[in-house]
């Protein structure tokens, strides 16, 4: 009787062995099984790699550098090229040295303007946008970036002055990032924006001129980004009648750009005489026949003129470069 118990129980803790075997044993395989699937995943995916380029060998690495090689001499070539428009900043200038140029400055425009027949509104407080360093001195580092921005302001307001502007409405001058009122960083790392405001009156070539010399300038670059224009002129032209103006001839003299007027039309005959013969008259008095263009409308008028003009300067890499170091000390020394 003891030994068929003993067989009993030597049966059952067999079976439990051979079936704890037998679950471990499955585990494991499925262990494997994925290790394996994994394995072979990794080992695809690093066989991918090594056909795709640039893969980190030798040859691979020594394209890439030879490419970014050839990228820094192109951005080189094109900050050059632009370069040679615009002045250099003067990094040795004091800030004590920089508000007696605003002074100098101030006073040599307002003389320039006085001398060729520009009007500014408010004259004896017209600080060229400066008025903040009448009697601050701006903080050291934002010297040069001024002190650029002033010589773009004199340059684009004595143009204004040639361009034959009769009135300064209104001007000011955005503060850059850093001075104090000022926001945030320049929308870019490469190109720097220093905006002014400015409102003026004058007659249409003026104002055509000007937008035409910011276009052109070789010492500064000028992007005009708002321009608002009306005319302060609100009566038409003389009219001989309302029908008569959509009827009536035109006539120019080709030499001095004159266009017959009313009166000179009625004094050679016009409506009574034929086409042929106000035609005579008029070659008779230098004039020829002319077709209606823009030019009846525009260049009698007194513009009112608002513009936003960005003074833009291209920053050279090396200032980039020590920018880009200046930004992560001060996000380092933040944390």
């Amino acid at each position: 009787m003891n030994y068929k118990v003993w067989l009993i129980t030597f049966g059952v803790i067999a079976a439990l062995v051979v079936g704890g075997a037998g679950f471990y044993a499955f585990s494991g395989y499925s262990k494997y099984s994925d290790a394996m699937q994994g394995w072979d995943d990794k080992v695809g995916t690093i066989e991918s790699l090594e056909r795709k380029v640039p893969y980190p060998n030798k040859d691979n690495s020594e394209a890439l550098e030879a490419k970014v090689g050839e990228y820094e001499k192109s951005v080189d070539a094109l900050f050059q090229s632009l370069n040679s428009f615009q002045r250099e900043l003067n990094t040795t200038l004091l800030s004590t040295e920089f508000i007696q140029i605003v002074k100098s400055k101030v006073q040599g425009f307002r003389k320039y303007a006085g001398e060729n027949g520009l009007e500014i509104a408010e004259a004896s407080d017209f600080q060229l946008g400066f008025d903040l360093y009448s009697n601050v001195i701006p903080p050291q580092e934002l010297v040069a970036i001024l002190d650029y921005e002033l010589e773009a302001i004199d340059h684009l307001l004595k143009s204004l002055v040639d361009c034959g502007v009769s009135d300064l409405l209104s001007f000011e001058r955005d503060r850059i990032p850093g001075e104090d009122g000022a926001s945030g960083d320049y929308d870019s790392g490469v190109v720097h924006k220093y905006p002014v405001r400015m409102r003026f009156s004058g007659g249409h070539n003026a104002f055509q001129d000007f937008v035409n010399k910011l276009a052109n300038d070789k010492e500064f670059f000028y992007t005009v980004r708002v321009l608002k224009v009306r005319n302060d002129e609100t009566e038409g032209p003389a009219k001989l009648s309302a029908a008569a103006v959509s009827r009536a001839p035109r006539f120019e003299n080709p030499t001095t750009q004159e266009v017959a007027g009313n009166d000179q039309l009625q004094e050679w005959g016009y409506p009574d005489v034929s086409a042929s013969e106000l035609a005579e008259q008029a070659r008779a008095a230098g004039f020829v026949a002319s077709s209606q263009d823009a030019r009846v409308l525009m260049g009698q008028e007194n513009l009112n003129v608002f513009m936003v003009v960005d003074i833009v300067r291209f920053v050279s890499p090396e200032e980039v470069s020590a920018n880009t170091a200046k930004e992560k000390e001060t996000r380092g020394n933040k944390r």
